[in-house]
């Protein structure tokens, strides 16, 4: 995949790989990953994806360091307010980070990570 580096990955977690325009990535890692925004046709690039910003993406991965495994390509920051955490999508679970698969993909380190009231 070319968001969480990872030739095999828990498909449960970073969903299956999809393949187009030479690029390789699994559902979910290009549904969280921050600052990749999805266009209005799925039809359109990979899933909706446009192939550009998917290399933007990569590109500015390059750049941030996962706070779990410690290696470059992390394309998820934390959304707690003012975190600047990153983190990979196959990380996540390791590292105790939230990640809510639904709209709109939310993902969350260990010390910003929501509680849900029991009552």
């Amino acid at each position: 995949c070319i968001l969480c580096r990872r030739a095999e990955a828990d498909p449960d977690i970073c969903g299956d790989k999809q393949e187009k325009y030479g690029l390789c990535a699994h559902v979910f890692c290009l549904f969280f990953a921050s600052l990749l925004f999805r266009q209005d046709d799925d039809h359109v690039g990979l899933l909706g994806f446009l192939p550009r910003d998917i290399q933007l993406a990569v590109r500015r991965a390059a750049q941030k360091h996962c706070c779990v495994c410690g290696q470059s390509g992390a394309t998820i920051i934390c959304c707690g307010e003012n975190c600047d955490r990153w983190f990979h999508l196959p990380c996540a679970k390791e590292g105790s980070c939230v990640t809510q698969y639904i709209t709109p993909y939310s993902s969350y380190c260990p010390e910003h990570c929501p509680e849900q009231d029991v009552q």
